[in-house]
């Protein structure tokens, strides 16, 4: 891993493969969080480049201690696309997140040169608002997307998320009896890390083709 400053603040990067990925938090965790980090090292296995930031509040977060919500998403669509002036990166690009992280890039993606978006966890509605949907981008969307969804997410689970009839390019990869954060409920067959390598092989496969497919 290295430390990278930029005007946006410090970004860590991870592995050198040929398909560059930018890798955003959920709300509540930092690119410190274990589960960030270990997303990041089992991708620079892969044939993957991966870049690791935090919004503004979660910087602050992480200099304060002080805990606070994440602001108005369109403050955050904003800031994610200055990262990515900031980094210059140049395709093949995917970009992406955990749950907020993985939002947010679906919400810029086609403003970007990135050739895809990726979530691990959706947010397809707020804890306890399923009727509260975040899926109308989704339907007018053009850019390939991939979202690996436990099946039994509280934020979007396996039957919810069929009936909200998302376009073919929007490809979903589901974890068997997994939550939002992909821990395990007791029939599991598999454990949280088991189901982050699942995960990244999903991307990895996803990725590639998706690549392919731009003729880069």
């Amino acid at each position: 891993m290295i430390d990278i400053e930029t005007g946006f603040g410090r970004v860590q990067k991870y592995g050198t493969g040929a398909i560059n990925v930018v890798f955003a938090h959920g709300s509540g965790i930092g690119m410190n969080h274990e589960f960030m980090q270990c997303v990041a090292a089992v991708m620079s296995l892969k044939d993957f480049t991966v870049y690791l930031f935090e919004f503004g509040y979660m910087q602050k977060i992480q200099a304060t201690g002080v805990r606070q919500p994440p602001p108005a998403v369109a403050k955050l669509e904003l800031e994610y696309l200055k990262l990515l002036d900031a980094l210059a990166l140049p395709s093949p690009l995917i970009i992406g997140g955990k749950s907020l992280g993985g939002r947010v890039a679906s919400l810029i993606v086609e403003r970007t040169n990135a050739l895809g978006w990726f979530a691990l966890g959706y947010p397809f509605h707020p804890q306890g608002k399923p009727q509260t949907l975040r899926v109308e981008h989704l339907l007018a969307s053009h850019k390939p997307g991939l979202i690996v969804q436990g099946a039994r997410d509280a934020l979007g689970s396996y039957d919810q998320v069929l009936g909200y009839q998302l376009p073919a390019h929007i490809n979903l990869c589901w974890l068997e009896d997994m939550d939002h954060s992909f821990k395990p409920f007791k029939a599991a067959r598999y454990s949280q890390m088991q189901a982050i390598e699942q995960s990244v092989l999903d991307i990895e496969h996803w990725a590639k083709y998706t690549v392919k497919c731009s003729n880069i």
